[in-house]
């Protein structure tokens, strides 16, 4: 999980590592300060060595196949249909009027 999140912020989204970093410092109950910093420092490709780019469908789809986690986080999709919870961007205008889900407003 850690590793997804550090991809998804740091390349996907082009946060700054380090915002991610420090907020795993403050939560995390297993905190060690080289593992953390140092991870998040190789995850964001700042090393030099090899790039892990996570597809997060493909993890929320292999982790969350039924998409439990993903409607509890986002309840906004939970009437959604698990063949689509994990890209809701794929609905048609129809589909979003059926489940009740409002793409780029909800």
């Amino acid at each position: 999980g850690r590793q997804n999140v550090c991809s998804f912020l740091a390349i996907d989204m082009n946060t700054d590592w380090r915002h991610g970093a420090d907020y795993f410092e403050t939560e995390l109950l297993d905190y060690d300060v080289y593992s953390n910093w140092g991870n998040w420092c190789s995850g964001a490709g700042m090393t030099g060595g090899r790039l892990n780019r996570f597809n997060i469908v493909k993890q929320s789809k292999d982790y969350d196949c039924h998409g439990e986690y993903v409607r509890y986080w986002l309840p906004e999709l939970k009437d959604v249909p698990t063949k689509l919870v994990h890209e809701p961007w794929k609905m048609t205008q129809f589909e979003q009027m059926e489940y009740g889900v409002r793409l780029g407003v909800d």
